[in-house]
């Protein structure tokens, strides 16, 4: 370890950490400032917005100095490729830390380190598929990918033949190379837009609002599980294995889990007499 990332980790170690009653004020104090931002933007001139605003730049910055160690911990967890050091994973996770703070919802009452963990695995994620690997993969192939090289790289199996050519290709191939007989283009410009396009946020959108009020009886890891499954926390639908990641658990598992939970909700608007196909 060098001296920079042992400065780092003893200066966030000194950091007290959060209480769940800490997360639900600081997560309302960053609400109020943002709807207070919102009045001053439409015109509204008000001493106690500014003074909302202020109090919520401080909250979020208390939120996220507290929840460092949780990156740190995270990042850990993966192969530092060649040219990239922990503090440069931590930097990326960091990135996840400030998205997960800026879109925690209190009321749902789930924990916020496992709410975080997620935008912290995707924001590193991202970072080793953007930046480690030359060539851009599929998400979820992506993850297959990294979980198969940590297992690897732990000891376990050698890596099977799909993911070691995997593994060969986004060593070799960069998304900065040109293509093309005038070589003006670049790799990169010709990978397809795997967003989701309207129609799927619409759908997610209405599979949102009728679900919302049909999990309230799953417990915190399922309802967080279908909700990351369907898109109600930040309007994209993710993997299996995305959430196992997220959990800690196999994308099988996470299927089960979901696939109890979706029964459940059937159940439920059942006797709701809601169609919950």
């Amino acid at each position: 370890m060098d001296d920079s990332t042992g400065q780092y980790l003893n200066a966030i170690g000194l950091v007290p950490l959060l209480t769940k009653e800490d997360e639900v004020k600081l997560a309302q104090a960053i609400e109020r400032g943002r709807e207070a931002q919102a009045r001053i933007d439409a015109g509204v001139n008000n001493p106690r917005l500014h003074t909302q605003v202020r109090d919520a730049a401080r909250a979020k910055e208390r939120f996220i100095r507290a929840n460092l160690r949780l990156v740190v911990s995270v990042a850990k967890k993966y192969p530092l490729p060649t040219g990239m050091e922990l503090l440069d994973l931590v930097q990326e996770g960091n990135l996840g830390l400030d998205r997960a703070v800026e879109k925690f919802d209190w009321r749902k009452g789930f924990k916020f380190s496992t709410y975080a963990t997620f935008w912290i695995r995707q924001s590193i994620g991202r970072a080793l598929d953007q930046k480690a690997n030359l060539i851009r993969l599929p998400g979820e192939r992506a993850a297959s990918l990294r979980a198969a090289v940590r297992q690897a790289s732990g000891g376990g199996e050698e890596l099977d033949t799909e993911h070691a050519l995997l593994h060969r290709l986004t060593s070799i191939t960069s998304l900065n190379a040109t293509v093309g007989d005038d070589h003006n283009s670049e790799l990169v410009d010709l990978q397809p837009d795997g967003g989701p396009g309207p129609e799927d946020l619409a759908l997610v959108a209405d599979q949102s609002a009728t679900l919302a009020g049909l999990l309230s009886d799953l417990d915190e890891r399922a309802r967080f599980a279908v909700e990351m499954r369907y898109g109600l926390i930040d309007g994209e639908k993710h993997s299996y294995r995305e959430i196992g990641e997220a959990l800690g658990l196999t994308s099988e598992a996470i299927r089960r889990i979901i696939g109890r939970s979706l029964d459940s909700v059937r159940d439920r608007a059942e006797l709701l007499d809601i169609d919950a196909a």
